[in-house]
């Protein structure tokens, strides 16, 4: 199918590693020009979610740009249980998270094309919290609050908002996750990967090409009738009706 996005413009928040690399790539393999955004400077703009400073300075760096759609993109906050986490850790989580990604979004919208779409990222922790990810269990659970809400507001202004929910997708943070997993079991990594891939129906971790896939085609002019909904990459992990 063409996704009908050539010549459109797209900002992948998060673009240069991991989940958002796959929606980057998918979308400019469509032909669509994708500004990708990295927290490191490098050959992406920089845009830290959680620094207002970083903020400031990719939204002056972008002012003159127009988007047919935004990926919304934070990278993942520290692990640990609510006794282990200082009120810094929460603070941190809640500007990455949270705040970052609504100051981004409220002060693009002008420059968002009616017909365009925001696609929010989020983690099977707003159904089923995940053990010992605590900050974000609670933030991104905001993150699906705000797209059921914002749904309803920017409909009538032509623009679409969306929830993507990965499951276990095999990237780097996901590998990160099951190793710091295995040493606080004191379980090989392998042991940990396999228990987790027992839950899922089918019988494996996703890759991102598979979420990135999906993702381009939501945020496409193809999926213009999608508003307000919530797509699980997950292998059928989430049961819930």
């Amino acid at each position: 199918m063409d996704l009908a996005v050539q010549g459109k413009t797209y900002l992948v928040m998060g673009g240069s590693r991991g989940l958002g690399r796959a929606v980057a790539d998918a979308l400019s393999a469509e032909g669509a020009r994708v500004i990708r955004t990295s927290r490191k400077p490098g050959q992406d703009t920089v845009l830290d979610t959680g620094d207002a400073e970083s903020r400031r300075a990719f939204l002056s760096s972008v002012r003159d740009d127009r988007f047919d759609g935004i990926f919304v993109n934070t990278g993942g906050p520290r692990t640990g249980d609510f006794v282990e986490l200082e009120d810094a850790d929460w603070e941190k989580a809640f500007h990455q998270i949270l705040l970052g990604p609504i100051h981004v979004v409220r002060h693009l919208l002008p420059q968002v094309n009616s017909g365009g779409s925001l696609l929010f990222n989020t983690s099977s922790s707003i159904q089923t919290p995940i053990p010992h990810l605590m900050l974000s269990n609670v933030f991104r659970a905001g993150i699906h609050a705000l797209v059921k809400t914002l749904a309803d507001e920017l409909s009538p202004r032509g623009i679409r908002v969306n929830l993507i929910v990965p499951g276990r997708i095999a990237t780097e943070r996901v590998e990160e996750l099951d190793q710091s997993n295995a040493e606080r079991l004191n379980l090989p990594v392998e042991t940990v990967r396999s228990r987790a891939e027992s839950h899922i129906p089918m019988g494996r971790y996703g890759t991102p090409e598979e979420f990135g896939r999906l993702a381009a085609f939501v945020m496409s002019p193809q999926a213009s009738y999608l508003n307000g909904a919530s797509f699980w990459v997950d292998g059928g992990q989430n049961r819930s009706l």
